[in-house]
């Protein structure tokens, strides 16, 4: 190839590039962002003043009520206190054959994920605190790679956690009637709520699909929420 047609072709190339990444580049930015899931349960509106001082009506949205479980490390939870940091409730009995194991298998990939993120928390509430003692408890969450401070077993009244059930995440968890192994009837549902104690959504546990889904809505709410967050973390113990 002589000078002068290298230079014909080097010259098509400079003039076709910006055309071709117009092209290809400005549609691809101006898909929209995706955005963190919606909060849920309305309960009203409030009226405030925004930064330009004009009256606005914000919705308000139902807040998880504030309950104390026993942890399986024996020490005490309240769950106002999980306030500032997004987290993932189940609920679940560890003589469960059913389930349960299920629930906490994608738990554990779940607090994998977000292993180094001090803002998130894992919550699995014991339908059955007569048999799931915190030494009971200690044992199951070691079963399952639980990290003490990231996921919790919590164990209270049953009366308790049935309440918390129906009136604060709307799941059911109740007594079975029938009894037999599965002696407790509760949802598989995996619960996502905001640093505010705001539900954003909820996930089957025992679909692979849906705890995908629900590890892409983590990352984009802790993105909303967290300045600079980032998901390139390693994905290891804290040393």
């Amino acid at each position: 190839m002589n000078d002068k047609r290298f230079k014909v072709i080097a010259i098509g190339i400079v003039l076709v590039m910006p055309v071709f990444f117009l092209l290809v580049f400005q549609p691809l930015g101006k898909i929209p962002r995706p955005k963190a899931p919606h909060k849920q349960f309305a309960t009203g509106a409030i009226e405030s003043v925004n930064e330009k001082g004009e009256r606005v009506m914000d919705s308000t949205y139902r807040v998880i009520p504030n309950y104390k479980f026993q942890t399986q490390s024996g020490d005490s939870l309240e769950l106002d206190s999980l306030h500032g940091n997004i987290y993932v409730a189940d609920f679940f009995f560890a003589t469960c054959p059913g389930i349960c194991p299920k629930l906490s298998n994608s738990l554990e990939r779940v607090q994998q994920a977000f292993v180094r993120e001090s803002n998130f928390r894992i919550v699995s509430f014991s339908v059955d605190p007569a048999k799931d003692s915190v030494p009971a408890l200690r044992k199951y969450a070691a079963l399952h790679n639980a990290i003490p401070g990231k996921w919790y077993f919590l164990r209270g009244s049953k009366q308790n956690v049935f309440d918390l059930a129906s009136k604060g995440f709307s799941l059911t968890a109740k007594d079975d009637e029938d009894g037999g192994p599965e002696a407790f009837i509760h949802s598989e549902k995996l619960v996502l709520v905001d640093q505010n104690g705001n539900i954003r959504g909820y996930y089957s546990g025992v679909d692979t699909n849906r705890v995908n889904k629900l590890l892409g809505d983590i990352v984009l709410l802790l993105r909303d929420t967290e300045d600079g967050f980032s998901f390139d973390k390693k994905n290891d113990k804290p040393k």
